[in-house]
């Protein structure tokens, strides 16, 4: 019987034709075609590693990947605005895209560099490429959790600290499956050469930054929560004295 095709790792799960070769579901050029990279991130994410290594397609899953992170954004950013109300409606699904979206553009230029002084044979469209569908996985979940988020909102309308603290966690655990993407990712390249250790220990710290300039991103942006017509408050404070202040109000019974 013939194997699978060259290129696509047989370690996936899925669809097999009578060849016994795996059925991708196919990824048409419009709006909805696009998107089915959302299903390939959660099911094929192997062939998605093997096409950004052999520098497949690198141009179209940036693309796609950008375009998932929009959608899947701006759904849980309306989410969240209709729990709130008021010009949040409108407010959160157009500011959401911007803290993932600012704060890769912001960091992307550092992952690079660094990952080719440190010795990666990855080019900068194979950086992008990785980086973009690590960012379209956190999208990905966030659509996921958008019911859940919603409920919790829904039935502790007056909690102005739990809504957040609600949203916080939610973004972490998105955050987490796009590291785990993005540390996959870069293994799978060097699947057939031992990565170099500088490199993914300098991905690893390279993931702190990204966390820590994208929470200063989220509060740069806010209000998300307040039903209130400002759409960007003034520069004042920072994000780490914020949710330590909330979280203590919330453990004091503060804001129930």
């Amino acid at each position: 019987m013939e194997g699978p095709p060259q290129g696509v790792p047989p370690r996936e799960d899925g669809e097999r034709n009578s060849a016994g070769n795996l059925r991708l579901p196919p990824r048409g050029s419009g709006l909805l075609g696009r998107l089915t990279l959302m299903e390939w991130l959660l099911k094929y994410r192997d062939r998605i590693y093997d096409d950004i290594s052999a520098s497949r397609g690198l141009r179209r899953y940036v693309v796609d990947s950008l375009l998932v992170t929009l959608v899947g954004t701006v759904f849980y950013g309306f989410v969240v605005g209709i729990c709130i109300g008021g010009w949040q409606i409108l407010y959160d699904p157009i500011k959401m895209p911007w803290i993932l979206v600012f704060t890769l553009l912001l960091c992307l230029p550092s992952l690079y560099v660094f990952s080719c002084y440190l010795g990666s044979r990855l080019g900068l469209l194979q950086t992008c490429a990785i980086a973009f569908n690590a960012t379209a996985i956190v999208s990905t979940i966030l659509m996921g959790f958008a019911p859940v988020t919603w409920f919790f909102m829904f039935t502790a309308p007056e909690s102005h600290h739990f809504a957040v603290l609600i949203n916080v966690v939610v973004f972490a655990v998105a955050g987490f499956f796009g590291v785990q993407f993005l540390l996959r990712g870069i293994r799978a390249v060097y699947a057939d050469v031992p990565t170099p250790p500088a490199v993914e220990k300098m991905v690893r710290w390279w993931v702190v930054l990204y966390a820590a300039v994208g929470v200063q991103m989220a509060w740069l942006l806010r209000p998300y929560f307040t039903a209130t017509d400002v759409f960007i408050r003034p520069r004042t404070g920072n994000f780490f004295v914020a949710v330590m202040t909330t979280l203590w109000q919330f453990l004091s019974g503060e804001g129930w």
